[in-house]
């Protein structure tokens, strides 16, 4: 049974798991043939276009998995069809619904509402998950309608609008905020919302660049962070009716005063790719100049087998799942990592920061001018280089 679990849990992380290509270059170019395969299709009439943009999406994305990861996903999820009829329930009348101009739902720590909508957000938390037998024929019609079925993306539709559902049941609202320009069902949530009368307003994670994560997005509204050029948005051929820019770390106050000399937080990549052993042996050296305090991803997906090396860190650990991390920014002098939209948020309460060169960073600087700017140092030079008599004032 338990080698049973584990082969499972093996396949639900390759089936989870995508590597999008560090160069821009290489996913502009999956991006800009998807959209000229395409384009007729996404400019047509109707709820269909959004269909085919969420197909372009899917199918970008699909070139940061394996193949086999594909089909299979596919064979699965064409299996677990049948089994949605039991989230169909009957109509039901709810005559005194609870008014708001932006309702959001997601209640993970990442999920900010920005400081222009917050006074008209309402934040609400509901369990329960069901369909209306409309719900699921305008779901199927799509697909059916369009000529071309992708499980996967349907199932996870489906899903989606069974737990949005019991909100249209209980609450009146113009807006429903959102966090999912990565889902490749983004554009069929605009569909699906816009026929229930409610617009989409979706609040970026962090910070963005040209990936086949996000492409052919659609959303009525889109709020992303000031250092987002509209110029990547526009590259990515996401689609929105406003977009409006905000500070994530607007109504937080600077980070105090810290000796800098004193406490380095580091945050451990959440992606493979970084020599780990070497890592651990330049934070270790780091500890004999500073307290070092290592901030894994809160995310277990993302962990990057921090947990195979915690025990040969001689530094602080933060648990993600109990430190914020603003505290976590608040006690460092100095945060440095690979890239991540804390390093962003540091830096915007006033905190020194430092990038650890990859791939991905060398890729940004050619287009992206916030990361043209950034101080980047290679791993390898990493304890040598913050171990100098006095701190090379570009990291400052």
């Amino acid at each position: 049974m338990k080698a049973l679990m584990v082969i499972v849990r093996w396949f639900r992380a390759r089936l989870i798991s995508y590597s999008f290509n560090s160069d821009y270059l290489a996913e502009q170019a999956v991006i800009q043939s998807m959209f000229d395969r395409y384009v007729g299709k996404m400019n047509g009439a109707g709820h269909r276009r959004y269909l085919w943009r969420a197909i372009c999406q899917y199918r970008c994305q699909a070139f940061a998995r394996k193949p086999w990861c594909n089909w299979l996903a596919n064979v699965v999820a064409l299996a677990g069809l049948p089994l949605v009829l039991l989230l169909v329930r009957r109509s039901r009348n709810r005559p005194r619904k609870t008014s708001c101009k932006y309702l959001k739902i997601d209640n993970h720590a990442a999920c900010q509402v920005p400081p222009d909508i917050k006074t008209f957000t309402l934040e609400a938390k509901l369990t329960e998950r069901y369909l209306q037998l409309a719900d699921l024929r305008f779901a199927l019609a799509l697909f059916f309608g369009g000529g071309i079925l992708y499980p996967e993306l349907l199932l996870k539709f489906i899903f989606w609008v069974a737990s949005i559902r019991p909100y249209l049941d209980r609450y009146r609202f113009e807006y429903l905020v959102q966090y999912c320009e990565y889902s490749a069902h983004s554009s069929l949530r605009k569909a699906y919302l816009n026929s229930q009368g409610v617009k989409i307003a979706n609040v970026t994670h962090g910070e963005e660049f040209i990936s086949c994560r996000s492409a052919f997005s659609s959303f009525d509204q889109y709020h992303a962070w000031e250092l987002t050029p509209r110029s990547i948005h526009d590259a990515m051929h996401m689609e929105c009716g406003e977009r409006f820019s905000f500070n994530p770390c607007a109504s937080i106050p600077p980070a105090p005063k810290s000796d800098r000399e004193s406490v380095l937080g580091f945050l451990w990549p959440s992606i493979e790719g970084p020599d780990l052993n070497l890592l651990v042996g330049q934070l270790n050296r780091l500890g004999r100049r500073y307290k070092v305090i290592v901030r894994p991803h809160p995310n277990p997906n993302y962990a990057n087998n921090f947990g195979a090396y915690r025990t040969l860190l001689l530094g602080e650990v933060s648990d993600p799942h109990t430190e914020a991390i603003h505290s976590f920014i608040d006690r460092t002098g100095l945060v440095v990592g690979y890239l991540s939209a804390v390093l962003v948020q540091a830096m915007l309460r006033g905190r020194s920061v430092l990038y650890v060169k990859d791939e991905y960073l060398a890729s940004l600087v050619k287009y992206h001018d916030y990361y043209k700017q950034v101080p980047a140092v290679s791993l390898e030079d990493l304890s040598s280089y913050l171990s100098a008599p006095a701190l090379p004032k570009e990291a400052v």
